[in-house]
């Protein structure tokens, strides 16, 4: 949607330069041939600096239905990440983590699939091969983290103690105390249980992000 959107734009204004919507919006040239390219997320600051860019209303006009309708997806902070942005701030300064990237994404794509609240929703970025083949290293997932029960079972985020993973969970039947099973798709990969209140699960995942 981001890639399109800017492109139509440009076909609109043949006058306006990548160059010259970089200066606008105080990025470099590569930033926006990344974003025409798609690998690349428009964000929601730098949406309205486009509208501004190409003449178009910002106040009575489409830009601010368009942000209330659309979900801003932050991603999910891990346990490094969130340590790095607590040192960056008691040091006075401010470090990538806290300058991570928000996905700008409509509603639609959401609301006919999950109940979850839009600010309950993040991104995370799988860096393992557990859940192979079905999903990969370097794959995005969206996380519903209003969810942390896995009834029923399926996909969860969770932190086993070393690092910020993404996992198969589901409740053991009959264990007491109530204990879970946490397994990967990958054989390379065991198998344990656990007791569900030694856990750490941030979120059930609701959604695998494809590049076709």
């Amino acid at each position: 949607m981001d890639k399109q959107w800017l492109e139509t734009q440009f076909r609109l204004n043949p006058e306006k330069t990548k160059a010259a919507l970089a200066k606008a919006l105080n990025l470099e040239p590569p930033a926006i041939s990344k974003m025409l390219s798609g690998t690349r997320q428009i964000k929601a600051a730098e949406y309205v600096g486009m509208r501004k860019f190409f003449g178009m209303t910002t106040e009575s006009g489409q830009a601010k239905p368009y942000l209330e309708r659309a979900y801003q997806v932050k991603p999910l902070q891990t346990q490094a990440q969130a340590q790095a942005l607590y040192d960056s701030r008691a040091d006075g300064g401010i470090k990538e983590a806290e300058a991570q990237d928000t996905w700008v994404m409509p509603a639609s794509f959401f609301e006919k699939r999950t109940q979850a609240p839009a600010e309950k929703i993040r991104f995370f970025e799988v860096k393992d091969k557990a859940m192979m083949p079905d999903i990969d290293a370097g794959d995005h997932v969206l996380v519903d983290l209003s969810d942390k029960k896995p009834s029923p079972a399926g996909l969860f985020v969770l932190y086993d103690g070393i690092g910020t993973v993404i996992r198969q969970c589901e409740f053991i039947p009959q264990s007491d105390p109530l204990k879970l099973r946490i397994s990967a798709h990958n054989s390379q990969f065991r198998s344990y249980q656990v007791e569900f209140d030694k856990t750490e699960i941030l979120g059930r995942v609701i959604a695998r992000m494809e590049w076709l």
